[in-house]
């Protein structure tokens, strides 16, 4: 018989549980609904991060992070129309591909504006505090796109793109923007089409440049090449992209690419990107997200991300300790002074079109003459669809006087494609409205006669279809239209903007008489189905 101490029966406990211990993963996206061209900096034990925006206001969001993996938005990097100029812009125009360090007190953002009243192309703005207040912008050219920049030999160097396929590379004065070296051409992209994206990062003896190529559709990719000078010559990296999804049809995520590095206190590297989650086969409608995954790098100095280059669904967290935010609540109840940070408009609004103050408890939109399907500011406030299955609720008061005055939900896509329920009038009796605008053409209207009084109106969402709910009080809820995901769907309307969900109100041609009042929006993910209202709820 073998006697077995109590010691060494101990150490094999010990043993075996430290080998089955499970290691703490994440899941991408990290950053959901629309949120691409990420780009990322480390100031200490803190991670900040900015995405794109496009013709919404306020624009850019900076997100903050303690551990790579939870994030949450602490302001707009453009949050006042002096320094975000979207008045004007087209669709997927406006301010897109920022990129954000920090330099000795100072965080830096460089961005793209296109087609807002005022722009004049690449420009940067500053503050030394994140969340803000950041500067009005300082422009630096009216020809360059996507910039980027890096603090390196006491100098700050510009990089972009020269919409030709290659790149540039100059230095300018931080605080005035003017040209100190003149920008020069100093590599091309590597072979794929629409090379942009740049950053160049300083890594022991070599200058990185990497970029994304391939358009931003299903051939997405982020290559790197390297040199000893920020002014070339660069070297391709012999081992390929450093991540894409491009060969790998059978994942969930695709067009990798546009992406940022960032290396850690423990000196590990990681790479955050955009990517879409397609759906019903190649239609995505959420817009691009933002993902993360770790790098690695090769014995002769060359960074591959993901696994083995491609962008999976889940990975080890990094080695930071584990940092929740507290989680936002359902329900908006419009109690503040100041709508909360997830709320957008569309461009520029105009003030006289919302208020907090109007009736006190209440998003009070004031319908102006301005229709979705015009580029300019309509009474509209919205929010990113930021998961597949959600369900977005609202409890309003408005009384149309005329058939051309509504009020409501909407999904917007963009100025020519939309979803709406709306309460107006139609041959002077009350109803609601379900509306389907695509490419400018109106699909569909289907009315549903209701009563007096406040409605709850919802539109519920699942990864192929949306459907949209009324229910006045007294009435059983009443399902009045069903409308496919794919019809709001990049690969349907274009341009590189997700699915924004909202509260709308227009006169169609003219002011609305009377105001419509929303006093509460929820927005649920994985919502309870079926959902039943108690009008005694509030």
């Amino acid at each position: 018989m073998i006697k077995v101490s109590w010691f060494t029966l101990f150490i094999l406990f010990v043993f075996v549980g430290c080998k089955t211990e499970t290691a703490r993963t994440y899941e991408n996206p990290i950053i959901r609904g629309m949120n691409p061209d990420p780009s990322i900096c480390r100031v200490g034990d803190d991670f900040y991060l900015v995405t794109s925006t496009f013709e919404y206001f306020p624009g850019i969001p900076i997100y903050h992070s303690k551990d790579l993996v939870n994030w949450k938005q602490i302001g707009h990097v453009l949050h006042r129309p002096e320094n975000c100029l979207a008045e004007g812009a087209y669709s997927s125009g406006g301010n897109y591909a920022p990129a954000i360090r920090y330099n000795n007190g100072t965080f830096y953002v460089t961005c793209t504006n296109y087609g807002g009243k005022g722009s004049q192309g690449a420009y940067y703005v500053t503050a030394t505090d994140p969340a803000g207040p950041w500067s009005d912008p300082v422009w630096v050219g009216n020809w360059n796109v996507d910039p980027s920049i890096l603090f390196a030999n006491d100098s700050m160097y510009w990089i972009s793109p020269d919409n030709k396929g290659s790149f540039m590379v100059g230095t300018i004065n931080p605080e005035t923007g003017e040209t100190i070296t003149p920008l020069r051409l100093v590599a091309s992209g590597q072979g794929g089409s629409s090379p942009e994206g740049p950053h160049m990062y300083k890594i022991n003896d070599y200058y990185y440049l990497m970029s994304a190529e391939g358009g931003t559709g299903y051939e997405h990719r982020e290559v790197i090449q390297r040199s000893k000078s920020p002014y070339g010559p660069f070297d391709p990296s012999p081992y390929g992209p450093v991540i894409t999804n491009m060969n790998h049809p059978e994942s969930p995520f695709q067009a990798i690419g546009h992406a940022d590095l960032v290396q850690l206190p423990d000196d590990s590297w990681w790479l955050v990107c955009l990517g879409i989650r397609p759906q019903g086969g190649k239609f995505q409608h959420l817009g691009r997200e933002t993902f993360l995954a770790p790098v690695t790098w090769t014995e002769d100095g060359w960074p591959i991300a993901g696994t083995n280059g491609m962008m999976d669904t889940s990975y080890v967290v990094p080695n930071l300790p584990e940092h929740k935010w507290e989680k936002a609540p359902v329900r908006d109840d419009f109690d503040a002074v100041t709508l909360g940070l997830d709320w957008t408009f569309i461009r520029q609004p105009y003030g006289n079109d919302w208020s907090l103050t109007g009736r006190k408890g209440y998003l009070r939109l004031n319908g102006s003459a301005i229709t979705l399907k015009e580029m300019d500011s309509p009474a509209f406030v919205g929010r990113r669809q930021s998961a597949l299955n959600i369900a977005a609720s609202t409890k309003m008061s408005f009384t149309p006087t005329a058939d051309n005055e509504e009020a409501g939900l909407v999904i917007r896509a963009n100025d020519a494609n939309h979803y709406a329920l709306v309460v107006t009038q139609k041959d002077g009796k009350r109803v609601v409205k379900f509306r389907r605008v695509l490419e400018e053409l109106l699909e569909d209207e289907i009315y549903t006669a209701i009563p007096d009084g406040d409605v709850v109106l919802r539109i519920t969402a699942t990864p192929l279809e949306y459907q949209f709910w009324v229910q006045a009080k007294g009435f059983e809820t009443s399902l009045i239209a069903s409308a496919p995901t794919k019809d709001l769907s990049t690969e349907k309307v274009g341009g590189f903007i997700g699915v924004f969900i909202g509260m709308y109100a227009s006169g169609n041609g003219q002011a609305n008489t009377n105001p419509a009042d929303y006093e509460w929006f929820d927005f649920e993910i994985n919502p309870v189905v079926p959902y039943v209202w108690n009008n005694d709820q509030e």
